[in-house]
């Protein structure tokens, strides 16, 4: 069967990098890992091109010497990776009002601050005569 694999982390390639005829995509795939010198924790997809039903598989690169393969998920844009939290969620009405509330008082803060620097500012033009 035919066969083509490109990286899909840490880096993406945007195009297959990778073609080949194998006995089965795993061994494609151990082939592809050896004959890139693909590096530890690297993940990437193998296609059979086969048309309609071609089968897609992922793989992590597991070992180096001697390569070792391990199946992988499929990464998606934009999700947390496997050592990131996901954001919170706020569920309640208090925690949407307590939420407002430190915002609102944050730029209050910030207001009376740039309020305070240009009265400053303009005391001090005053008093060593820079105004007219």
């Amino acid at each position: 069967m035919n066969y083509a694999g490109r990286r899909t982390w840490p880096d993406k390639s945007k195009s297959w990098e990778y073609l080949g005829a194998a006995e089965s995509i795993e061994d494609f795939a151990l082939r592809f890992a050896t004959d890139c010198s693909l590096d530890a924790n690297t993940e990437f997809v193998v296609i059979e091109k086969a048309g309609a039903e071609s089968d897609i598989q992922f793989f992590k690169v597991s070992r180096v010497a001697p390569y070792a393969l391990m199946p992988a998920e499929p990464r998606v844009e934009g999700a947390p990776s496997a050592g990131q939290a996901p954001p919170p969620q706020l569920t309640s009405s208090h925690d949407i009002r307590k939420t407002l509330l430190a915002n609102a008082r944050f730029y209050l803060k910030v207001c009376f601050t740039a309020v305070a620097f240009f009265v400053s500012a303009a005391w001090l033009m005053h008093i060593f005569g820079l105004t007219k």
